[in-house]
């Protein structure tokens, strides 16, 4: 059955540490409430193949949401709707209803003064080609243009979508478009925290593993806050039945303080 969501963010920026991954951060905190939590986050170069490889490893874990970030700028390093038109075996085509849009935005900044001509160059051309087949989404903010294409599996089960690497422009995308569209119908995982003041994250060891022993499908962690000696533990679980069991165990040893 297919479950979860892969990330796969592509830029050569994001691994020479020129720029934050900031979008990975985004959208698995937003995902983590979905039917899709996030199960892997991957960055790759702008290289077709290495995005290819992603994509082939994503389908074939059963990955049901595979969310590809970046690369679908006017240059010729964005390379990523070619990479996915590869994938998929199919060829790019302009979206009609994009280069309107594009048109329309170049002929404003013309006017502005901010471009020296009217009409699109091929950087602002490349922009419109998109995988044959693909839905093309909405961007409210800018030119790239989203799309979701299905995956193997039964109608409607697997999609990838692919986004802006634009921070400004991917998060409206996935609030007002991604997430009511492909990610509705409530959270995989119910979660839960208890907060700790003076505690020392090693003397949690035995607990923890009495618990991990104890209730196998819950999911502990221990996670050391910025103030000195605040401590929080969080699990997660898709039985919210044993978390509660397994949270009420956690106060008993370890009463809150």
């Amino acid at each position: 059955m297919a479950f979860g969501s892969w990330i796969v963010a592509v830029g050569d920026e994001l691994l020479s540490g020129h720029t934050a991954d900031s979008n990975s951060h985004f959208l698995a905190g937003r995902l983590r409430d979905t039917p899709y939590p996030v199960a892997r986050i991957v960055v790759v170069p702008d290289r077709e193949e290495e995005i290819i490889e992603q994509l082939r490893s994503a389908e074939e874990h059963g990955a049901a949401r595979v969310f590809c970030c970046g690369g679908l700028g006017p240059t010729p390093d964005d390379r990523t709707f070619s990479a996915v038109a590869a994938h998929f075996g199919v060829p790019l085509v302009e979206h009609g209803p994009t280069i309107e849009r594009i048109r329309e935005r170049v002929a404003d900044l013309h006017r502005r003064g901010r471009l020296p001509s009217p009409e699109p160059n091929p950087g602002n051309r490349k922009m419109a080609l998109v995988p044959k087949g693909a839905v093309v989404l909405p961007n409210p903010v800018g030119s790239a243009p989203p799309v979701a294409m299905p995956l193997a599996g039964e109608a409607g089960e697997r999609w990838l979508l692919v986004l802006p690497g634009v921070p400004t422009e991917l998060r409206p995308i996935v609030d007002q478009v991604v997430l009511p569209t492909y990610c509705a119908g409530g959270s995989a995982l119910a979660w839960a925290e208890q907060r700790y003041t003076g505690a020392a994250e090693s003397q949690f060891f035995p607990l923890l593993t009495e618990l991990a022993n104890t209730y196998p499908e819950v999911s502990f962690g221990s996670y050391p806050q910025a103030v000195p000696g605040e401590l929080v533990i969080r699990a997660c679980s898709p039985f919210s039945d044993r978390l509660e069991l397994a949270m009420a165990r956690l106060r008993e040893a370890a009463p809150p303080r």
